[in-house]
């Protein structure tokens, strides 16, 4: 499914497994509760066509209710599996100055001015 924005994606990802206070999405999201609440119709709007809502359960918070399974599933085939950001130089792979003794030394010799 395509979100009309990034946010509404990313409140989409947030709910889809648990249940979440309004407070904590706000703070997430760094948005105020009112742009939740605005938002979560938005989504609602968008999700009707598969069978699904958020809901909110007061004391816990908003969770995804499926009243067609069928119909959600497609949502789930048509959605682009999420992409990781890795955090690390280890994680994207980058390469250390030990991997190039040549790179070492330049980097030592421009250090000691010789």
């Amino acid at each position: 499914m395509r979100f009309p924005n990034q946010r509404l994606a990313q409140l989409f990802d947030m709910l889809q497994n648990e249940t979440l206070p309004q407070d904590e999405l706000a703070q997430r999201l760094s948005v105020s509760t009112r742009t939740v609440r605005a938002d979560i119709t938005a989504l609602n709007a968008l999700l009707t066509q598969y069978g699904a809502q958020f809901v909110l359960s007061r004391g816990n918070g908003y969770q995804l209710r499926i009243d067609d399974p069928t119909r959600y599933q497609t949502l789930r085939e048509q959605q682009p599996s999420t992409l990781r950001i890795p955090r690390t130089s280890q994680e994207t792979g980058a390469l250390s100055g030990g991997s190039f003794p040549d790179v070492r030394f330049l980097a030592q010799t421009g250090r000691s001015g010789g």
